[in-house]
This record gives structure tokens, sequence and C-alpha cells, in this order.
């Protein structure tokens, strides 16, 4: 095949993919003063939190407020569609068990020997106060009822899955477009036996790799049906850049650097933690990593959720600047975000790429990626670069909304690994 050809076929792939696939809304911070919101079940960080439906699972939510002013918050739910709108004609009562509109959060606890005042606030859901009935996607509004009028500072997004389907599947990184090169593919069957209803239009999928929002595929049709299975073969929409291994430093001490910490100062009101420079990945990185986890602690105190210091910690990616795209540091701790935030800015003085994020005490996994101004998914090519060697995760959500429905249920979860 010419050179120009296939360039010309890639872009067609990747504009097609770009239609299919979309922002998938994750956990998200309102206001400036809330910080590291995190959802964990069984102690680890789970941005995408899924729980069964009538079971005793619970995710713990938690999250810091930067003073120690004693403010009450509660939060509000709401059943929500497939794509994360209201579910329409769906009451209160018939998706929650709960005799209040307003599930109240407990008094916080204070900071203690930090230089960054906080109160950390947590709650479990589902609780007595507050019991899910039906399965799909479930959204948490926090408000801060310290003024007048309640505030929106945060939103928590999970979901109740009622396992009425099987799902297999494997990752090919002989894809469509390459062979073991850049790219990784999807083959999925999902067993329907105990639905009934026209499949075809009542399901539908979305697939995301580590969590990631950005580049998520929605809704990619089947490519065949065998009686109360679908396939999904050869499918366009399930090709993912494969990427590189996660970058990670430990930000446990604020008098030692740790992993990856070049350099630790002290510049009222806060420590920065100046990491070593990144380069732009030319080749595959063969380490382990937890696929862009976070996980808070610490060396100098003892509780790491109250004494944790906040340290501002720079970021530094050398290489040339790359024409019409925005980069962005990445990582499930981000809460899958291409945000300002998050977001790098080039200096040509140093021939880098550099950003400042007020972050925790912890370990933490990190990419970069960037976005081009054509489009709102993600791409490691130019940052990380992408070798079909890479160990991700792909988490599996499939829906129904067949003929009886009145909302979208959950019906099934799976993960595979690369």
């Amino acid at each position: 095949m010419k050179p120009s050809l296939r360039c010309f076929i890639l872009c067609m792939f990747f504009i097609f993919c770009g239609a299919l696939q979309a922002m998938v809304p994750q956990n998200n911070v309102l206001r400036d003063d809330i910080r590291t919101l995190r959802t964990e079940i069984g102690g680890e960080l789970s941005p995408m939190p899924v729980l069964q439906l009538h079971s005793r699972e619970q995710v713990v939510v938690s999250f810091d407020q930067l003073s120690h002013e004693g403010r009450r918050f509660f939060y509000r739910i709401q059943h929500c569609n497939f794509d994360w709108q209201p579910a329409e004609g769906i009451f209160l009562n018939e998706f929650m068990e709960s005799n209040q509109d307003e599930v109240w959060i407990d008094k916080g606890i204070e900071s203690q020997n930090t230089t960054t005042l906080y109160t950390h606030y947590r709650f479990h859901f589902p609780s007595a106060e507050a019991k899910p009935l039906l399965s799909g996607n479930y959204l948490l509004t926090i408000y801060d009822d310290s003024s007048e009028n309640p505030e929106a500072v945060a939103e928590v997004r999970l979901r109740m899955v009622e396992p009425l389907v099987s799902i297999t599947g494997r990752v090919l990184t002989n894809t469509d477009i390459d062979w073991n090169a850049a790219h990784q593919q999807l083959e999925m069957e999902v067993k329907a036996e105990r639905l009934a209803g026209d499949l075809r239009s009542g399901i539908r999928t979305i697939v995301l790799q580590n969590g990631r929002s950005d580049n998520a595929a929605v809704a990619i049709p089947p490519t065949a049906q065998m009686g109360n299975s679908l396939l999904w073969k050869h499918a366009q929409g399930l090709i993912f850049e494969a990427g590189n291994e996660y970058r990670r430093f430990e930000l446990l001490s604020v008098r030692t650097p740790g992993l990856r910490v070049q350099q630790l100062q002290w510049f009222p009101p806060y420590y920065h933690a100046t990491l070593a420079e990144d380069d732009m990945r030319r080749s595959y990185l063969v380490q382990g990593d937890r696929n862009g986890t976070a996980v808070i602690r610490n060396t100098d105190n003892g509780d790491a959720d109250t004494e944790s210091d906040y340290v501002l910690t720079h970021f530094t990616l050398e290489g040339e600047e790359i024409p019409n795209a925005s980069v962005f540091v990445n990582g499930q701790w981000s809460y899958g975000n291409l945000t300002p935030s998050y977001q790098l800015h080039y200096h040509e003085e140093r021939q880098a790429y550099e950003g400042v994020v007020l972050l925790k005490q912890g370990y933490y996994n990190y990419i970069y990626l960037t976005r081009s101004q054509k489009t709102q998914n993600g791409s490691t090519a130019a940052t990380e670069g992408n070798f079909y060697q890479t160990t991700n995760d792909y988490t599996i959500l499939v829906y129904a909304r067949l003929a009886a429905d009145r909302y979208d249920r959950l019906v099934g979860v799976a993960t595979l690994r690369s």
C-alpha cells in the first residue's frame, strides 16, 4: 500500500472513531476549595465505581474542604439514563429507599500537623439513609449548606448493576489497521439469554480504557447477532491507541524527596515539589504500573486522610511544541477530565511544557495526553507513544432498555486486560 493511501485511511479512521467516541462524564469538582474527591471500593481508588444492586457492597466517597470552618454538606440523588441525563418519569420513591430528599454528611475531621488547613469529609453509599432500588446510573450532587442558598460543590457518578448478561471478550494487538504496532482492538460477546426484545436496538455498551472518559467508545453497534448473543468483531469503533505504561512518582514526605521528586522547597503558603523532567517517549517502557491510580499516604505523620499535606507539584515535559494541540497530565485521580486545572503550557525558552497541580501527599500514576483543536479525545501518540505491548484495562458496561423498560438498566459489567 502506498504511504499516502495508508495515511489517508488512518486519517479517515480517526475521524470515524471520533464521531463514535464521546466524553463519558466522571466525578467532578465544581468549586476550587474542594480537593481530593475520591470514590473507593475495598480501600482502592475506583474513579468509575460499580456496585451490585441489593448487595452489601459500598463505595466510600471522601473529599477535603480547604479550611477549618466546619461547613455543612449534604447530597441529593438523581437516577440517570445511559447518557447521564435525568431519567424522566422515575420518581425518588421508585429508585431510592429513603425518607428524605437530602442526605446529610457527617461532620468532617480537621487536618492536623499540616501547613494547608483542610477538613476531611466522607460518607458511604448505599447507607441506611439511602438504598438504591433500580440498576443504572446514579448522580450524587454534593451541596454546601453554609450559606443561605446551598451551592453545588461536587458531583459523584456511580453505577448499580443487576447482572443479567454474561460478557466475554479479548484484546487483540493484530487490529484492523495495524499488526503488533500502535493499537489494540476489542472483540466481545454479550449473551443476553435472560432478556427479551430487540437486542440490537435495546442494548448499548460503553468501553473505557483505564477508566479514561476522554476516549470512551460509546454505543458502538454490534457487528452480528447469533440468537440471544450480540457480537463485536472487526468493530472499528473498538480500536484504541495502545499508549504506554504510566509514569509514577511518590510524594510521601515534605522533608525528603521521594521517587522521581527532584526538589522540595517551601514558598509560603505551600510546599513545592519539582518532579524530574519527563521526555516525550519514543520507545516502550518496560515497568509495572497501576494504570493511573493514586494512593493517599505519608511517612511524616500518621493518618493519611487528615495528616497528609498539600503540595504544589510541578510537572515538566521536555520536547518540541506540538502544533495545534493542548497537553494535559492525566490519571484516575484527575477524574478523567482534560480541564484547565491539569493543562501544561509550553515555554519556548525551556523547550518544555510545564504545569502545576495542587496534590495531596501520596503515590501517583500519570501520563501526558494531547487534545487537538478538532476533537475532545485525548491522544498518547505525541507524548507517550503507542506500543501494542502496553497493559491496559478495558471496562465494558452493558445497558438495556427494552420494550417494557422505563429507564436504562445496567445489566452487565466486565473488565478485560490486554
